[in-house]
């Protein structure tokens, strides 16, 4: 992807620097990796608690969103780090990552569910993070308002 947007002069020079998984970028996003895994459990906690009548009592409770499609701009490091979010959290996802990334964010997504899986000794399948690879893709599921809870833009006022 890096090469070809190298040669491509319609590819704005800020869009190819975000294509370049440098050694920082890399150390980085391990860094922000591993603090998510060492995190607490954020799902089932009780945010609050309060009686509403007499032994009817309401508890506020992290759960899980559900699915969720996140569409964002061609920045390879951001896969990663979206999915990571992802699984900690307890939500099911679908990633659109920008065209000129396409080869680094199939790449990118089979490491993920190489590692769903063996992390989780195989409880977790690999298809928990699906890669949504067409615009016209994108169209359709947007309609799917019964199997995919929450959409995230992320990006640029043009991507928004």
């Amino acid at each position: 992807d890096l090469a070809d947007a190298e040669k491509d002069d319609k590819i704005a020079a800020p869009l190819v620097k975000r294509l370049k998984l440098t050694d920082e970028k890399l150390q980085t996003l391990a860094t922000g990796i591993k603090q998510i895994a060492d995190s607490p459990d954020p799902l089932g906690v009780v945010k609050s608690k309060r009686e509403l009548a007499d032994g009817l009592v309401l508890d506020l409770i992290t759960v899980p969103i559900g699915v969720l499609m996140i569409i964002f701009e061609s920045r390879p490091d951001s896969m990663p780090q979206i999915s990571a979010l992802a699984l900690a959290s307890g939500n099911g996802l679908l990633l659109k990552g920008g065209k000129e990334a396409s080869r680094s964010n199939e790449a990118l997504h089979k490491v993920i569910g190489d590692a769903v899986e063996s992390g989780s000794g195989g409880k977790v399948k690999r298809d928990i993070i699906a890669l949504v690879t067409g615009r016209s893709q994108v169209a359709d599921m947007l309609g799917l308002d019964d199997v995919i809870d929450l959409v995230i833009p992320r990006g640029s006022n043009a991507l928004v």
